[in-house]
């Protein structure tokens, strides 16, 4: 009679348990995203490529005036341009803040300079600094360009 009434509480026990169907809690939307009425333009690219500059003028040092000219680059590769229809080698990367530009072998020497995304957006230098930087002249004279792209 033991062993009858331990099979029953064992059965009513067993029938008695209810297997509940966890669903794991959804996660909440994500929020609106704002939308961004800001007209402010962003240079599409960081390079140079397939870009023409003309070098329409520059000053030697800080002294005197702006001297005419109309040099024609023309950016070929990531890292070759042609300078007055002469090949030539320059680096372009960015900085912190700006953009370095060191164009090799012009009539100046190799030159270094800082422009900024605003040059690049309109497509205009006027009177940036850059350093004649070529190895072993001893020459550290700044050079002032100006350029437009065409």
């Amino acid at each position: 009679m033991k062993k009858l009434i331990y099979i029953i509480g064992f059965g009513f026990s067993l029938l008695s348990c209810i297997k509940e169907n966890f669903k794991p809690n959804p996660l909440p939307p994500n929020p609106p995203k704002p939308i961004i009425t800001d007209s402010t333009q962003i240079v599409p690219s960081k390079n140079l490529i397939g870009q023409t500059w003309v070098i329409t003028g520059y000053r030697v040092s800080g002294i005197g005036g702006m001297i005419n000219v109309n040099d024609t680059l023309v950016f070929k590769t990531s890292k070759t341009y042609n300078y007055i229809n002469y090949e030539s080698t320059y680096s372009f990367y960015s900085t912190s803040s700006a953009y370095n530009l060191t164009l090799n072998n012009t009539v100046w020497g190799n030159l270094s300079g800082t422009i900024y995304e605003g040059n690049l957006i309109n497509g205009e230098i006027k009177g940036l600094k850059f350093t004649d930087i070529t190895a072993g002249s001893g020459n550290t004279t700044d050079y002032y360009l100006w350029m437009h792209k065409i």
